[in-house]
């Protein structure tokens, strides 16, 4: 697999400091003629003149006007990619309908091209007519936004090899591209810069190289998948993956957007999934989902992994095993301020999360008060831990302070809406300590608090870290040591 960078640059100066010096891991620079501010044949020259240590690959798009015109007619992007082969261009990218106007004669390589705005079922006569224009490339682009289209897409990548290389774009862009490259891709893009990456669904080249380390992937690659909705935020494949890397596993773990658990399940064997880490809104629906349930999994009614068996998938709940390696600590330390109290507990939630942490806790003395937006909710989840640990139901959050607070809500994640539930100081009496699972957003109203209550914080990555380890010593059957945490850890942009 060869990664292309792809860079919009307004004027030939732009793209000069990227042309000297690419970044690590490109085979091509991509020069979108489009984005120059003058995109004039005299402006091309002038940026394919300019020194350069990597080929570079030149393309132009119809950009549309604000009158909703073209801005660049067909003539006028024919015009400006001969003028980029006749200023040295390594390979010239010519839409596959363009392709019988532009002058045989320019020089460099051709990458013949479709474009499309929407899945199409049965691509493979489209596919192969863009492959049959004898060009040294040929890429077909195109949405991907459910589980199944992506399937379909590695079926017809695989059909098809090298002769032409599927670039995803759509919901699950980022994935499929690191998937295809397992099927026979020749070709992958990624942006080089995230505010202007030539695409709305266009992955970051830097998380293509530096997470997924696409260009490697190949045919015995077995690929993981985490499954949330929204899924952007994860830090799951910048864990796992550096955690195959160092226990030198050929294996990937891909962000899968979905609206439907069933979805990717139903898949799995198309996808080629050897195992799923599980987030919100799934986690009850793993429980179902699978042929064997863990017993964390089973006491908690739900579950964050699941794993292929011969027997068939098998769920397990790597929040409770997390929680209850974290939870007994914070209880201790709270006990050496507090002497032989029994510690209030506040659970802020009800999902599969909060329900992984009820578990845990019912291996201990607390007093449990368990909040969720729908108070029949936290009413459900107090009635099935009543022969494990009796807890109270409350209205309202503050009607129940903590010594430990626990925020197993998804608020604090991107997407998350606060609605009616009223973070303050009040949650945590004096010399409390916090947890809080959600990670991601921009600012965490239950951190805030926390911190003005003065509580002892257990962040949201922190607890990750906690999970994650145990779920990648799952997905490699193998122990995860301080060396590789560590390791994933950078990765997740943590000490």
């Amino acid at each position: 697999m060869e990664l292309v960078g792809t860079l919009l640059p307004r004027t030939p100066k732009e793209a000069a400091p990227l042309l000297r010096q690419p970044p690590a891991g490109a085979d091509w620079l991509e020069l979108r003629l489009d984005a120059l501010s003058q995109p004039t044949p005299a402006t091309v020259a002038a940026l394919l003149a300019l020194p350069r240590s990597i080929p570079v690959l030149v393309a132009c798009r119809t950009c549309a006007a604000p009158d909703g015109s073209p801005l660049l007619d067909d003539d006028a992007r024919l015009a400006l990619l001969a003028a980029a082969g006749e200023a040295g261009a390594d390979l010239v990218d010519v839409e596959d309908s363009l392709l019988p106007r532009f002058p045989a004669a320019v020089p460099g390589q051709r990458l013949a091209s479709c474009h499309l705005g929407k899945f199409a079922p049965r691509l493979s006569a489209l596919a192969r007519r863009v492959a049959g224009h004898g060009a040294a490339y040929a890429k077909l682009a195109v949405p991907a936004d459910t589980p199944r289209q992506l399937a379909e897409l590695l079926a017809l990548q695989e059909e098809l090899g090298r002769s032409l290389s599927i670039v995803p774009t759509g919901r699950l862009a980022e994935a499929g591209r690191v998937m295809l490259a397992g099927r026979g891709a020749a070709l992958t893009y990624g942006a080089l810069d995230a505010t202007r990456p030539g695409h709305a669904d266009q992955p970051a080249f830097a998380r293509l190289h530096d997470v997924f380390h696409v260009e490697v992937v190949g045919p015995g690659t077995r690929f993981y998948a985490v499954v949330a909705r929204p899924v952007a935020h994860s830090l799951s494949p910048a864990w796992h993956n550096a955690v195959f890397r160092a226990v030198g596993q050929d294996a990937r773990l891909v962000a899968l957007d979905v609206d439907r658990l069933a979805d990717v399940m139903e898949l799995a064997d198309a996808l080629r999934l050897d195992g799923c880490a599980v987030s919100h809104p799934f986690k009850q629906q793993a429980l179902e989902v699978a042929a064997s349930r863990m017993p964390g999994a089973l006491a908690a009614g739900a579950a964050n992994t699941l794993l292929r068996t011969p027997a068939g998938w098998q769920a397990s709940n790597t929040d409770w095993k997390a929680a209850s390696d974290l939870l007994p600590k914070l209880l201790r330390a709270w006990r050496r301020e507090h002497g032989e109290q029994m510690p209030k507990v506040l659970l802020l939630g009800s999902g599969g999360a909060a329900r992984a942490m009820a578990v845990a806790l019912a291996q201990h003395e607390v007093e449990l008060a368990v909040w969720s937006r729908r108070f029949s909710n936290a009413k459900a989840l107090v009635d099935g831990l009543r022969d494990a640990l009796p807890a109270i139901a409350v209205p309202e959050p503050g009607h129940a302070p903590g010594d430990l607070v626990i925020n197993a809500t998804p608020v604090g994640s991107p997407g998350a809406e606060l609605g009616e539930m009223n973070l303050t100081a009040a949650l945590f009496r004096p010399g409390a300590h916090a947890v809080d699972l959600a990670y991601g957003g921009e600012a965490s109203p239950f951190r805030r608090a926390a911190t003005e209550a003065g509580a002892h914080l257990t962040s949201g990555e922190d607890f990750f870290c906690l999970q994650a380890r145990r779920q990648s010593e799952l997905f490699t059957s193998a122990p995860v040591g301080e060396p590789a945490r560590s390791t994933a850890s950078r990765a997740c942009g943590m000490a």
